[in-house]
């Protein structure tokens, strides 16, 4: 029996290297997707709809649980995230006067776990940018139309260029265009809340607490990243449009009593802002992830509330298991692994979206009475029972 050449011996393992890929949406998703790729040594492109002058020029606060950490650690990009971010120690809930109601500590979380921290969607961006390079990043452009021949999928472009791919990601985020080219709008689904809200920040550098105030038709939320906060102020749809910004702010002042001075400053901050973000409340579910070799990823596929905190980790540990797929896969056989990535990811992302939907019902209601049931029953909802949550979402 012959000996294997040093070449013969590498070439299976070479010919899953060769993919070429296409992403689409230079997210999180994507481009944690994009790294991951990078380290496995497969040929990728990535098409942003956004200018490079008007890239990541805003965001808002994300909270990074250790299933996302656990993802930058394995691109060795760890010193950079706890450079850039903070530990989160209490998550405190408040009743509509500034009050606490209930806190709990994460540390179980950062103890068992991983470091669980708050860090900017800007800094978070500009971490898995800078790692690939913005020359890998085709800017100012989008997808007008795929099709797919075998094993390949052929891709044209805004410009009007044409290019053909062993296999395309779409992570274009939960307003997904790339999506309708191949999913009918009976394929996805929208779950609306009817609430949304604005976003602010404010300089603050001793806060490691997340901390919500939970009312009757509104919301306020403060969340640390690292040497600011970030402040959201929301409510039924309806009404802010009907109260405006200014209005709305004025209302909820009145509520907070005087000597919680980081809540009034915080809404002082937002009415002050010039043109702050509006946040809408909805997340949305795609039934079939896949279309021959056209994969969604992060949002595309399942996007997410931000009650709970977990959409960008979420999208971080579904983008590290599609590229484990990938990396058993050869040409011939994309299709089967990424069947397998779906078996492996779909039920954990979806049973995570519900959990959120859960918790945002808690959240987001409207009436005094209903609020004030709410507010005496949580203060009997245990850290075991939080744990058990946050827990199976970790574990999967």
């Amino acid at each position: 029996m012959g000996h294997l050449t040093r070449e013969q011996t590498f070439e299976p393992k070479l010919k899953m290297k060769n993919l070429n890929i296409l992403i689409i949406g230079a997210g999180v998703a994507g481009l944690t997707c994009a790294n991951l790729l990078k380290r496995q040594g497969s040929k990728f492109q990535i098409v942003e709809k956004e200018s490079l002058g008007n890239f990541n020029g805003s965001g808002y606060m994300l909270g990074l649980l250790p299933l996302g950490g656990r993802v930058l650690t394995e691109l060795d990009l760890d010193k950079e995230y706890f450079e850039q971010s903070i530990e989160m120690t209490d998550y405190e809930i408040h009743k509509e006067n500034g009050t606490l109601n209930k806190a709990y500590s994460l540390n179980f979380i950062n103890k068992d776990y991983g470091s669980y921290r708050g860090i900017g969607r800007k800094e978070l961006i500009s971490i898995l940018t800078k790692s690939i390079g913005n020359e890998h990043i085709q800017f100012d452009t989008t997808i007008t139309e795929i099709q797919q021949k075998e094993n390949l999928v052929i891709v044209i472009f805004s410009d009007g260029k044409k290019d053909s791919f062993d296999l395309v990601i779409v992570a274009d985020g939960i307003h997904s265009e790339t999506r309708k080219l191949l999913w009918n709008d009976n394929e996805y689904k929208y779950y609306d809340t009817d609430w949304g809200g604005w976003v602010a920040w404010l300089e603050n550098k001793n806060l490691n607490a997340y901390k919500e105030y939970w009312g009757a038709a509104s919301f306020l939320g403060l969340y640390p990243v690292k040497n600011k906060i970030g402040v959201f102020l929301g409510g039924p749809n309806e009404l802010i449009k009907k109260e405006g910004m200014s209005g709305f702010v004025q209302k909820i002042k009145k509520e907070i009593l005087p000597e919680f001075k980081i809540v009034h400053n915080s809404l002082d901050t937002l009415e002050s802002t010039e043109n702050p973000f509006y946040w809408e409340f909805h997340d949305c579910r795609t039934k079939d992830w896949q279309k021959g070799n056209v994969i969604l990823l992060g949002d595309s596929a399942c996007g997410f509330l931000p009650t709970a905190g977990v959409g960008a980790s979420m999208a971080m540990d579904s983008a590290s298991a599609l590229v484990d797929e990938l990396s058993r896969t050869d040409k011939e056989h994309i299709g089967y692994g990424l069947k397998l990535y779906i078996k492996r990811q779909k039920k954990k992302v979806e049973t995570a979206q519900e959990d959120s939907r859960k918790l945002g019902k808690l959240m987001f209601v409207k009436s005094n009475l209903i609020a004030g049931i709410r507010d005496y029953a949580i203060r009997f909802y245990s850290i075991k029972q939080l744990a058990k949550n946050i827990s199976k979402t970790i574990e999967g």
